[in-house]
C-alpha cells in the first residue's frame, strides 16, 4: 500500500466541491464532458473573478496513477489561492513571498483552470487494497485481457510515430492506445483547451525527477528551418534520435527563449522553498517521446492557426513516486511556489498596467510595436529579456504603490507617443528617466537572471533618449554589433 496521508479520489472530489461551495465568487466547478473508463465523473475548477481581456492557464495532474503528489499539490494550490484572495493576504514559500496584491492580480486578471485528477480510475486502483501501488495507466480493458493505456502517450502529437511508445496492449508502461485520443481522459483535456479560448499556458504536473520540461519531446530543437517540422511527412522515420543531424524539430526562436527564460523564473521559485534546483531542459532531454500533453498543447496552433499558442510544460516533482507524506508536504510547497510564479509569467506587464489607467490606451498599437521589435537585433534581445523582467515587475506590481504609479505614467506617455506618430514615436528623455527608475527598483533584491537582464536594458537606455523608437533601435542594434 502507498504511504498514508494522500487524498483518495473521493477526497479530491470532495475538495473540489468544497472549494466551489465555499468560494463561489471566484471558484467555479466544471464537469468535464466524459466520465472515466469506469464511469467516474471528472471535475475541474476555474479560479477567476472579473471579465475583459484575460489570459488563461491550465494545470493538470494525476495523469500517471502511481504519482500521488501532483493531485494533492494542485488541490492545495487552489485552496491556498482561494484563502489568500478572500482574506487579502499573501503566500510565502521558504524565502519566496507573493504579496496580497499579487494574489489579487492573479485571480482578477488570469483564468486558472485546474484538473487535479485526470485519471481517477488509476489512482483508485493504486490506493485500493489488493490493487497495484505502481500502476501507471488508466483502466481501459484491452485485447488479450490486459488493462490500461498510458494517457500521456495518447495525445495527437506524432502519435503514429511510435517514438517512446508501445503499440502492445499488454505493455505495462507506455501502451499508447488504439488511436490518438482514444481515451476519455485525454479527450477531456482536449475539451478544456478547445472550450476555454483564453488558455495560453499549460503545465502537466508529474513525479518524479526534479525537472521542468518544455517542447519538443520527439527530437532536438532547431530554430532555422521551419520546413523540418512534425507535420512534414518527408521526415517520417527520421525523428526520435537526439544528437544526430538527420532531423531536428523546428521551434521559433522567440518561443524557445520564452520557454527558457520563464522556466528559469519557475526554477528559482521552486528553489526558494528549500534550495533544491530543478533542471530546466527540453523534453527530449529526459528521453524521446510522442503523444504527450506538453507537446500536444504547444503543437495545436501550428496545426490550426485559429487556435491560441499554448506554452506547454511538464513539471516532474520530487525524487520518488510516493514519498512519505511529510516529504510530500514540502514538495507541495515547491509546486505551489513554482506554479504561482508561472502564473505570473503568463500575464502581460503592459496589459496589467493598462488596467490601472483612466486614459484610453491602444493596446493593439503597442502590441504591433512589440511585434516589430523582432525585426532588429536590439529588439530581439529585448524580447529574450522580457520574461525575466516582466515576471519581476508583475510580482512587484501588486505590492509597490510607487512602482505602479511610475509604471502607469510610463505607459501613458508611451501610448501617447505612439498615438501621435504610430510609425516613428518619439522617446523623450523623461520617458527614459522613468524607465531607468523602474529598472533600478526591480533590480533591488532580484535574482541573478533578473539583475543581468536589467543591466543589459540599462546599458541600452541611452540610445533612445530624445530619439524616435526606430532610430533608438537602430542605434542600439549597431552598438550591439560593435560589441560582438
Amino acid at each position: 500500500m502507498p504511504p498514508a496521508g494522500y487524498l483518495t479520489t473521493g477526497g479530491i472530489e470532495a475538495c473540489l466541491q468544497y472549494l466551489a461551495n465555499t468560494y463561489p465568487t471566484i471558484c467555479q466547478l466544471i464537469t468535464l464532458p466524459e466520465p472515466s473508463v469506469s464511469g467516474s465523473t471528472i471535475h475541474a475548477i476555474k479560479l477567476a473573478k472579473g471579465g475583459g481581456d484575460r489570459h488563461g492557464l491550465l494545470l493538470i495532474g494525476g495523469v500517471h496513477a502511481r504519482e500521488l503528489v501532483p493531485p494533492d499539490a494542485l488541490v492545495s494550490l487552489a485552496l491556498r489561492l482561494c484563502q489568500a484572495y478572500t482574506n487579502g493576504t499573501g503566500l510565502s514559500f521558504g524565502s519566496r513571498t507573493y504579496a496580497a496584491g499579487t494574489i489579487k492580480l492573479l485571480i482578477e486578471a488570469l483564468d486558472t483552470y485546474i484538473l487535479p485528477e485526470a485519471n481517477p480510475d488509476g489512482r483508485s486502483f493504486v490506493q485500493a487494497t489488493g490493487g497495484d501501488p505502481w500502476w501507471r495507466k488508466n483502466r481501459r480493458p484491452n485485447a488479450g485481457g490486459c488493462i490500461g493505456v498510458d494517457i500521456n502517450r495518447n495525445y495527437d502529437f506524432l502519435w503514429s510515430s511510435g517514438i517512446g511508445t508501445s503499440s502492445n496492449p499488454c505493455d505495462y508502461q507506455i501502451y499508447k492506445g488504439p488511436s490518438a485520443f482514444s481515451e476519455p481522459e485525454t479527450r477531456n483535456v482536449r475539451w478544456l483547451l478547445d472550450t476555454y479560448g483564453t488558455i495560453e499556458c499549460f503545465v502537466d504536473v508529474h513525479s518524479y525527477s526534479q525537472l521542468f520540461l518544455y517542447p519538443w519531446g520527439d527530437d532536438d530543437n532547431q530554430t532555422t528551418d521551419p520546413t523540418m517540422n512534425f507535420q512534414n511527412a518527408a521526415f517520417n522515420g527520421l525523428r526520435g534520435t537526439p544528437g544526430d543531424t538527420a532531423y531536428r524539430e523546428y521551434i521559433p526562436a522567440a518561443d524557445r527563449d520564452w520557454f527558457v527564460n520563464s522556466g528559469v523564473q519557475v526554477r528559482t521559485a521552486i528553489a526558494a522553498v528549500r534550495g533544491r534546483t530543478y533542471l530546466l531542459e527540453q523534453g527530449v532531454g529526459l528521453y524521446p517521446t510522442s503523444g504527450t500533453s506538453e507537446d500536444y498543447a504547444y503543437s495545436r496552433h501550428f496545426v490550426d492557426g485559429s487556435k491560441e499558442r499554448v506554452y506547454g510544460y511538464t513539471l516532474e516533482v520530487g525524487t520518488e513516486f510516493q514519498p512519505a507524506y511529510s516529504e510530500a508536504l514540502i514538495e507541495i510547497d515547491e509546486v505551489a511556489s513554482g506554479l504561482i510564479q508561472f502564473a505570473i509569467q503568463c500575464l502581460c506587464a503592459v496589459q496589467e498596467t493598462a488596467r490601472l489607467s483612466t486614459q484610453s490606451i491602444d493596446l493593439d498599437r503597442l502590441r504591433a510595436w512589440r511585434d516589430r521589435l523582432a525585426k532588429s537585433a536590439a529588439g530581439r534581445k529585448y524580447l529574450r529579456l522580457e520574461p525575466a523582467v516582466s515576471g519581476a515587475f508583475l510580482a512587484r506590481l501588486g505590492k509597490d504603490a510607487a512602482l505602479r504609479k511610475t509604471a502607469l505614467g510610463l505607459l501613458e506617455e508611451l501610448s501617447g507617443a505612439v498615438a501621435a506618430d504610430p510609425e516613428r514615436p518619439l522617446v523623450k528623455g523623461t520617458f527614459v528617466d522613468r524607465a531607468e527608475r523602474i529598472l533600478d527598483a526591480l533590480a533591488d533584491g532580484a535574482d541573478d537572471q533578473v539583475r543581468a537582464a536589467i543591466a543589459d536594458l540599462r546599458a541600452d537606455a541611452q540610445h533612445f533618449r530624445d530619439r524616435t523608437l526606430p532610430d533608438g533601435l537602430a542605434l542600439a542594434s549597431k552598438s550591439r554589433k560593435r560589441q560582438n
